[in-house]
């Protein structure tokens, strides 16, 4: 079981570690002044005549300066007990010894405060954070307050402990903060929050989803028989979601395809003409963007780029929301240039001609196996003018194939869709 010292130790690494990786992945922009971030680090007070040791600390520099011009100190508070007057008065304290007037001052807690805790901390000018989840991301993206009700309404947030559904409450003043990188915003910390994909929350598909989108695209005469014909699909997007296409593109940066989102394009480099199956692929994942999740991107970032690493089938990423951002856009270009009704039909005539009457493939070390497997799936890659790969992937998931040569595939299906 924690200790309470281990307890208050896990938020401070999460804090610091936030703030850290921001900063130094450039989400924090901050073109006119420096932020550094440190934890432990300790600031001389002529007081005590020695150090005070904080949990966070960001220190600001301006351009040409020889020392931070200004200190944020943040304090960490893990605890099964609400903070009180004393906790803030103390803390106040602190700030004002190693330096009142430059230095101000944030205290987290994952409980809840005092009523009277309010109160003292509006006159300190001590920024208060009630954290009710321990996903940080959930810390960035919270953004349910319009720019309206930025006036803080509800204390009731911060001490009551009946108000938990909101991950990140902070007041500062009189005024209502409704994320991580707002806070740093109105300390002046940093000058805009460019949006990365890792801080946004991609929700889950399911397989009946993507079949339920697919199944509506061919309801409105976009396959000619049985395969996806992207001229009468891009015309049909066009005015359905107000998009522009772009193909063939010559350009500098070096990506396959693109989505850029204001105004709504979908980009295809001349690159992607190298290969037939890989241009309509990349189309096809494209478009999964589109349908999929420019409502969430469409408020997050400018614009989302794809090289062949994001558009293998088998993409992986230490981040998980990157990596299911993708996933999902090849599922979909695998379902929309596959659909299932079709498939099916495809297939059972296979298993006919073929005379295979346990009516699943079957892909070993074994010659006579992989030789009737690799026949059919070159005949379905031609037929659906689709990578054997993406062919893998959707047999597998309808149980039409079981490969054992490949154990990848089936580990990517088993953890996104089963």
């Amino acid at each position: 079981m924690e200790t309470s010292t281990e307890k208050g130790t896990r938020l401070e690494n999460q804090v610091f570690d936030l703030i850290s990786k921001l900063l130094r992945e450039d989400n924090f922009i901050v073109p006119k002044k420096t932020s550094k971030v440190f934890k432990k680090k300790g600031y001389y007070s002529l007081k005590r005549e020695k150090d005070i040791i904080f949990d966070v600390t960001i220190e600001t520099t301006l351009p040409n300066a020889d020392k931070y011009s200004i200190l944020t100190v943040i304090e960490c508070k893990n605890l099964n007990k609400k903070v009180t007057v004393d906790d803030i008065e103390e803390f106040g304290s602190k700030i004002n010894q190693v330096g009142e007037h430059n230095t101000k001052g944030i205290l987290i807690t994952t409980h809840s405060f005092q009523e009277s805790a309010l109160q003292i901390a509006k006159k300190e000018g001590i920024g208060l954070v009630r954290l009710n989840s321990t996903n940080e991301i959930q810390w960035i993206n919270y953004r349910r307050i319009s720019k309206e009700s930025k006036h803080f309404e509800n204390e009731l947030e911060l001490t009551d402990e009946t108000f938990l559904n909101q991950p990140f409450v902070c007041k500062i003043g009189e005024m209502k903060i409704a994320n991580f990188a707002d806070l740093l915003l109105e300390l002046s910390l940093i000058d805009y929050f460019k949006d990365s994909e890792e801080f946004i929350e991609i929700p889950f598909i399911t397989h009946d989803r993507f079949n339920y989108i697919v199944d509506k695209l061919y309801k409105n005469n976009v396959y000619d028989d049985a395969v996806l014909n992207f001229d009468k699909l891009t015309k049909f997007l066009e005015p359905k979601y107000n998009v522009k296409f772009e193909f063939d593109l010559i350009e500098a940066e070096n990506y396959l395809g693109k989505i850029e989102f204001n105004p709504l394009v979908i980009k295809i480099s001349n690159k992607a003409r190298t290969d037939r199956n890989r241009w309509r692929f990349t189309l096809a994942h494209e478009i999964g963007h589109l349908i999929l999740h420019s409502p969430i991107l469409k408020e997050r970032i400018q614009e989302k780029n794809d090289n062949e690493n994001t558009l293998a089938l088998k993409y992986s990423s230490s981040n998980k929301n990157a990596e299911r951002l993708e996933i999902q856009a090849n599922l979909f270009a695998s379902y929309l240039l596959l659909p299932e009704n079709i498939l099916l039909k495809v297939m059972n005539a296979i298993f006919i001609e073929y005379r295979i009457h346990r009516k699943c493939l079957y892909l070993d070390s074994q010659p006579v196996n992989q030789r009737e497997v690799f026949e059919i799936l070159y005949k379905l890659s031609d037929f659906f003018q689709v990578s054997i790969e993406s062919i893998k992937i959707r047999l597998m998931k309808l149980n039409l194939l079981v490969d054992k040569t490949d154990y990848r595939i089936g580990t990517l299906i088993r953890n996104y869709l089963k």
